[in-house]
């Protein structure tokens, strides 16, 4: 079982179940669509609205849709078996744009759109390496050369192509084109294995006509009603994840729910930086990790800055300030030994704590507060030298970051009220004068005000009821824009010259957190990469509301598999977290409850999944 996966895999992969229907085949037979190939989109008739917004025609899906009824009905009176790409569209009316060009047009889109199944893609090249003859068999009005150039474009190969539009007969009648390919291969049907996604055209009509037939059944998950085309897109992206079982349920979530979010950040960045006229964006620590990884590198010049909110907040300690700072050093706060490590400082003797009135694993609470503040002036000395060292690593890194007067700095962080932002321009304006400006994924209606700042999602993007609905269930957004490495709360300078910078793992924390962030990351780049290809032969840009649909409808209405993963992890803030309890990212069961285990407000409990 995979380390970071909360249990085993539901069953066999593909590739096993098929194994002795392979070896007893002589042919292997693929259908085509839904099956060796399935398209990125979330129907099929979302093709007919990428043709219809290249040539600007509203309604083209409805009267595409109406000329393929006509041609059926042409077909029945001639007496045909299949209707044809011509045929369909000599039913079209006048759109004000030539028939043919229209017709190439959608030629263009399927291709576009289609993509090889990853995992019945393993089946044909295992086949083909047992030596078995592989041949595509599809009820399609399109002709054998779009299925030529598919494989071309694919790079496969198979030995046959048997098209009902080509030779006037189907798989979904009467299983006459199993009995032609049958004939053709010169093999009895029960000797030939088809592979097919329909229980009636493929599995049924097989089955009559005496082939072995396996049914290809993906857990697609439920279908969710897309709006319109750009919702679609992002939809069929997403849904892509699903073709690849043997992946962490991590990187299903980076893929499907995290890569266009994270696409969507990138690109409006893009133009935010630009516009804003940023010299350096720095992607901070750990948020900003996969988006700086993903930036591309003819935009504005970026950095992946290693700050987070605690290190800025403990380099601004000063002497001047401690005293103000001390419920900062005490903030979600479990244990005397808790807030030691997370400030970095050597816990002092039992002895001292002793005679202070403490043990290593005091409890802190608001009743004791008084008694904690004490600690830290007590400590004072110790703690000052933390933040004395942080100062100066931190300093020494934003000058060989190349911070100079003048400069405009972009801070990209996933939310929610602009705290880091107001600690970084604490830090940086005591040493530089600079400008800065935050962009967020999202941030709250009560975010601090005079701050530079803007978000992706927003008030133009989403209604206040869906940002709220974010922020409630924020370990969703904080989880997909995270990093492989734990928070960073200290910088060193070194003799050399190099900053050290200190990681905080957290008390008690998921052993699983930093595995977990690297598959979703791995997720979440390899759904940028598709996104990415995609688009760029489509020509489309997809708005922010349709990029950002699937992280929203994780956080508001996760499936229950989706729940229990996410609600699975626990001790997810380093510095709230301690080896006292458990803090998990969801409400826990009342019997894990009564252990003692808890739910801090400050990560909200997911919404409750759908029976």
């Amino acid at each position: 079982m995979d380390a970071t996966s909360p249990s085993a895999p539901a069953r066999p992969s593909l590739l096993v179940r098929l194994r002795e229907p392979l070896e007893a085949a002589e042919a292997v037979s693929f259908d085509v669509f839904d099956t060796l190939f399935v398209r990125l989109i979330a129907a099929p008739e979302d093709v007919f609205d990428l043709v219809g917004a290249r040539f600007g025609l509203k309604h083209f899906r409805r009267h595409r849709i109406a000329a393929q009824a006509q041609a059926f009905r042409v077909m029945r009176a001639e007496g045909r078996r299949e209707i044809d790409l011509d045929g369909i569209y000599a039913c079209l009316p006048d759109l004000g744009v030539p028939a043919e060009a229209l017709k190439r047009a959608e030629w263009a889109a399927e291709l576009a759109v289609l993509r090889l199944n990853p995992e019945v893609h393993a089946v044909l090249v295992r086949a083909q390496a047992l030596g078995k003859p592989c041949i595509l068999t599809s009820d399609m009005y399109l002709p054998a050369g779009f299925f030529a150039a598919l494989c071309e474009r694919a790079g496969i190969t198979v030995d046959r192509l048997f098209i009902s539009s080509e030779a006037q007969a189907t798989k979904r009648d009467d299983g006459a084109l199993f009995t032609r390919a049958a004939e053709a291969l010169g093999l009895s049907p029960g000797r030939i294995l088809h592979i097919g996604d329909n229980p009636a055209s493929d599995i049924a009509r097989g089955a009559e006509k005496g082939l072995a037939t396996f049914h290809y059944a993906p857990d697609l998950g439920p279908a969710r009603p897309t709006p319109d085309l750009a919702h679609a897109i992002v939809a069929g992206i997403a849904r892509f994840q699903a073709f690849q079982p043997d992946r962490s349920p991590w990187w299903h979530l980076g893929y499907a729910a995290g890569a266009p979010a994270t696409h969507a950040l990138v690109e409006w960045l893009r133009g935010r930086a630009e516009e804003d006229r940023i010299d350096l964006l720095l992607f901070l620590a750990r948020d900003g990790f996969t988006a700086h990884r993903l930036w591309p590198g003819e935009a504005t010049p970026s950095l992946y800055f290693k700050a987070s909110r605690v290190l800025l907040r403990l380099a601004a300690v000063t002497e001047r300030n401690f005293e103000a700072q001390i419920p900062f050093l005490l903030s979600g706060a479990a244990s005397v030994a808790d807030i030691f490590a997370r400030i970095g400082v050597e816990l002092p003797d039992e002895a001292v704590l002793r005679d202070l009135g403490f043990t290593a694993e005091t409890r802190y609470t608001r009743k004791r507060h008084a008694a904690f503040a004490a600690l830290m002036r007590a400590m004072r000395w110790r703690i000052l030298q933390v933040c004395r060292a942080s100062r100066r690593g931190l300093h020494a890194a934003c000058l060989q970051a190349g911070f100079r007067d003048g400069m405009r700095l972009g801070l990209v962080d996933v939310g929610w009220k602009g705290s880091t932002q107001a600690a970084f321009l604490a830090f940086v304006q005591d040493f530089f004068d600079v400008r800065v400006k935050g962009y967020y994924v999202c941030l709250h209606a009560k975010a601090r005000k005079g701050l530079e700042m803007e978000a992706l999602i927003s008030g133009a993007t989403h209604r206040g009821a869906i940002r709220r609905a974010l922020y409630d269930n924020r370990v969703v957004a904080e989880l997909l824009f995270s990093a492989p490495h734990a928070s960073i709360t200290g910088a060193r300078l070194e003799p050399d010259g190099s900053v050290a910078f200190t990681q905080d793992p957290g008390r008690g924390a998921d052993p699983r957190l930093p595995a977990i962030a690297a598959e979703i990351d791995a997720g979440i780049r390899d759904g940028v990469a598709l996104l990415r290809d995609l688009l760029a032969e489509i020509r489309i840009e997809l708005p922010v509301a349709a990029l950002t649909a699937p992280m929203l409808a994780l956080a508001r209405d996760p499936s229950r598999d989706q729940a229990e993963i996410i609600g699975s992890i626990y001790n997810f803030d380093s510095w709230g977290s301690s080896r006292l309890f458990r803090s998990y990212a969801a409400r826990l069961d009342p019997r894990e409850a009564a252990r003692g285990d808890s739910w801090p407000a400050g990560m909200r409990a997911l919404t409750a999944p759908r029976p």
